[in-house]
């Protein structure tokens, strides 16, 4: 995986718009997605729908399933930061992870008489299994990579803001 730097953040913040216009006009089709991801070679959606953007990247010399991951990568920190930072966030994680949080809501529900803690219960290991691939996400951000998008802090939310706006 190639870490972000703050030049890659400046080239995805300023192709953003330009992606969005290019393909404003069938914002309501959706993409065919032609077969499931391969798993076992470690394939996203993106990967399986990156052949179809290419259109839109014409010219851009972009390949668009790294655009993509890239961008959800810059994002992923950029929300992480605003929850307090990365390693704050992996500690947070590591909580829900444990299942502990989620026990203690359930003997809550329980002692309250409230809600239903058999369904919580039954959330319980997908609701674990979440918070450990959270956690090997956030582990996979490098010093570098949190530096970069913190110094992007402001040119983020902007594009975010102005997204928001559309």
């Amino acid at each position: 995986m190639s870490s972000l730097t703050e030049s890659r953040i400046k080239r995805i913040l300023e192709l953003e718009p330009q992606l969005r216009q290019r393909t404003k006009k069938e914002a309501k089709r959706f993409l065919e997605v032609p077969r499931f991801p391969d798993i076992s070679r470690d394939e996203t959606l993106v990967d399986v729908v990156a052949p179809q953007m290419r259109k839109y990247f014409t010219d851009w010399n972009e390949d668009p399933a790294q655009f993509f991951k890239d961008r959800s990568r810059m994002l992923m920190i950029f929300l992480a930061i605003k929850a307090g930072g990365v390693q704050a966030l992996i500690e947070k994680y590591g909580q829900l992870a444990s299942g502990e949080l989620l026990r203690s809501a359930i003997n809550n529900m329980q002692e309250k008489g409230f809600g239903n803690p058999a369904a919580v219960e039954e959330m319980l290991p997908q609701a674990i299994e979440n918070a450990e691939n959270q956690i090997r996400q956030l582990q996979s951000v490098n010093p570098e990579e949190e530096e970069a998008v913190k110094n992007c802090m402001k040119e983020i939310e902007k594009s975010i803001s102005s997204r928001g706006r559309k």
